[in-house]
């Protein structure tokens, strides 16, 4: 097997938990596991003590210098760097020949690169100059704001992953033969806990960053018309740019006593206590910059703790949820999110239960982190 090098711009990072998850299962699935990052932030208790974490230096000039010796490895890194036009041969190379020294010592196969912004360039610059085989994965905001270089890198990577139909799509415009769908999967140990019963009270979750793409600007009117015929609270588990916004929001519309702030929690509480509501509400929208959610996480390990999920019809919200395990509405439409929500408002407790238990069995079936390990690491072992 393989000895594989993950490549990330910053590990670990709290809201990438997908990462980690996915570490963990390459190594169940027998491959040894190197973390390369550009900045450390810590340590993650929920990554295998098997795995190492390096930490990109740039390189002095002797380093670059010793370099120049090894003519052909030198040309194939070059050549790669000058088809990339947002960041500069000589620090494409410069950081490129540090990823290379990395991957020489540690004796890696295959360098597999989170995210598509200028981490990925410096990666791929890296693997030529090793001589390894190199290959993405896109998410959301290197896909969708942070374009540069995207078809070049695509075009340089051994194949990249599209965690969605739609990114999938997209990336095909570019190269087609190198283009593979896997959806994240989540650690079905973890998010295993199950309801009690179905729940009379309508009890709603939201986890996730407040952010614009995450669309609770539009849920909280949606609520508010909802809470004129049908009683319904909201639970927000979270942090950032617009929580003051968003408390103001819901003052404005005198829904203080329906809405908690409950801020950021560890996924440990996340894991935990997701399974004591009727359903994780997800409004997902297009910020104003192009940013979007594209396989959303958060909406399977929620179906793993056996609760319904209300969601938007964008991008891979949709391949995710279907009618028999939760609820779609338009994205960005406040009336169809106080439709969808007083729906599921209308339903019996048994029938929300229902939902959870068949999202259950939908995320075990088709999101098991284990068996997309195990599909990466065939598209790896076969290259």
């Amino acid at each position: 097997m393989k000895h594989i090098g993950i490549l990330v711009p910053s590990f670990p990072v709290a809201s990438e938990t997908f990462v980690v998850t996915e570490i963990n299962a390459l190594v169940a699935s027998g491959h040894q596991v190197t973390v390369i990052t550009f900045e450390k932030m810590g340590e993650s208790p929920a990554l295998s003590h098997e795995v190492n974490v390096t930490v990109v230096a740039k390189p002095t000039t002797s380093e670059l210098a010793l370099s120049i010796f090894n003519i052909p490895k030198l040309v194939r890194g070059v050549m790669s760097a000058t088809k990339m036009k947002s960041i500069s041969t000589s620090s494409l190379v410069a950081y490129g020949y540090s990823i290379a020294n990395i991957i020489k010592q540690k004796n890696i196969g295959h360098l597999h690169c989170h995210f598509m912004h200028g981490s990925l360039a410096y990666g791929i610059v890296g693997a030529k100059l090793a001589n390894i085989t190199v290959s993405s994965i896109g998410h959301g905001h290197d896909v969708y704001v942070n374009q540069s270089d995207i078809p070049q890198k695509l075009s340089l990577c051994d194949f990249s992953v599209a965690v969605c139909q739609d990114m999938a799509n997209q990336f095909s415009r570019h190269t087609h033969s190198k283009v593979k769908l896997l959806h994240c999967g989540i650690n079905l140990e973890r998010f295993n806990q199950a309801p009690a019963g179905a729940y009379s009270d309508v009890k709603l979750l939201f986890i996730g960053r407040l952010v614009e793409k995450k669309g609770l600007h539009f849920l909280m009117p949606a609520l508010k018309n909802t809470l004129l015929t049908h009683q319904i609270s909201l639970d927000i588990v979270g942090d950032g740019p617009l929580m003051n916004d968003l408390k103001f929001m819901v003052e404005a519309l005198g829904i203080k006593e329906h809405v908690n702030f409950l801020g950021r929690k560890p996924p440990t509480w996340i894991a935990d206590n997701t399974k004591n509501y009727s359903a994780l509400v997800a409004p997902f929208c297009i910020a104003r910059n192009g940013d979007r959610d594209t396989g959303p996480l958060v909406l399977k390990e929620a179906m793993g703790s056996g609760i319904a999920v209300l969601t938007t019809e964008l991008m891979g919200a949709k391949e995710i949820v279907n009618q028999k395990v939760g609820m779609k509405c338009k994205p960005s439409d406040i009336m169809d999110l106080t439709r969808m929500l007083s729906q599921f408002c209308d339903f019996s407790p048994y029938q929300r239960f229902s939902m959870g238990q068949n999202g259950k069995r939908f995320v075990a079936k088709h999101f098991n982190a284990k068996v997309q390990a195990e599909k990466l690491s065939s598209w790896v072992q076969a290259l």
